[in-house]
């Protein structure tokens, strides 16, 4: 099985691609993320782990397309960031954007109508609370995080790619 660690930073994954903006010990190919196309294989990795990277591109659709270009068909692309009601969302000058799940699943609607056909699939779509939503039942806590801040803490999302 072919693995990605996408934006992988310190965290070194043995027997993976580890690929980021910077050189390291470790980092398999360093690239600019903003800048496209990738430099990576097309149609070769099973599994692609971006976590908390996403809320660091200009353009993270695109980013998602070439991710998409490099797997297989059946792989799977795991994000993971801060929900945008978490005041981590926005502990770094350096992030971008800010998502909210339904952000995930209109990517999803999107892409079929634009490229007329099913890029992406989503596999599983979880939203972690806080130690304090955690007190509040999730149905609830969904409805309310709309009005309050601070009761999600990440997102994360599996898509399952569709070639």
């Amino acid at each position: 099985m072919k693995k990605l660690n996408f934006g992988c930073g310190a965290d070194l994954k043995d027997g993976w691609d580890n690929v980021d903006i910077q050189k390291g010990k470790g980092i398999k190919i360093n690239f600019n993320f903003d800048k496209f196309p990738y430099p990576l294989r097309e149609n070769y990795y099973d599994y692609v782990l971006m976590s908390q990277v996403i809320e660091h591109l200009m353009y993270p659709e695109k980013a998602l397309y070439e991710l998409h270009k490099a797997c297989r068909d059946g792989a799977i692309i795991r994000i993971e960031t801060p929900h945008y009601t978490n005041k981590g969302a926005y502990n770094s000058l350096q992030h971008r954007g800010f998502f909210s799940e339904k952000a995930f699943t209109n990517f999803i609607m999107a892409s079929t109508l634009v490229e007329r056909n099913k890029c992406f699939k989503i596999k599983t779509l979880q939203v972690t609370p806080t130690i304090m939503g955690k007190f509040i039942p999730s149905f609830i806590r969904n409805k309310l995080s709309l009005f309050l801040n601070g009761l999600q803490s990440q997102i994360h999302i599996e898509y399952e790619i569709v070639k």
